[in-house]
């Protein structure tokens, strides 16, 4: 029976160190858990403020965009491409449109487009 009590004592002790152990397994789980969970919070943060700082440039680009429509290039920004061939003339980009209704002259519209009609016919 001594011998009996004795396993016992020994398997109370055996059971109480493991617990012990595990206890403290537990506590560095949830520890390192903790920790986890705080990094991923301030990730998350750091995520929503790059996602609002990008929100807002690309806001301000649209208000840029959005100010400029409806707006006429100045002289400066008009580029001046010289005419593909000898036959077209070229017209500036900037002028009075009276003044260049002005400048048109019919019969030689006319006769543009029959010489063209009449050589892409020929082709």
């Amino acid at each position: 029976m001594t011998k009996l009590v004795h396993h016992i004592e020994e398997m109370g002790a055996l059971l109480t160190q493991t617990t012990r152990s595990e206890q403290s397994l537990v506590k560095a789980l949830a520890d390192a858990l903790s920790q986890v969970d705080h990094q991923l919070v301030q990730d998350i943060r750091k995520v929503g403020i790059e996602h609002q700082a990008r929100r807002a440039e690309i806001f301000l680009e649209l208000q840029a965009l959005a100010c400029t429509i409806g707006m006429f290039p100045t002289a400066n920004e008009v580029a001046i491409e010289p005419p593909a061939n000898d036959e077209q003339q070229y017209f500036p980009a900037m002028g009075d449109w009276r003044q260049a209704a002005q400048n048109v002259s019919y019969q030689d519209e006319l006769d543009y487009h029959l010489r063209t009609a009449g050589a892409a016919q020929q082709h």
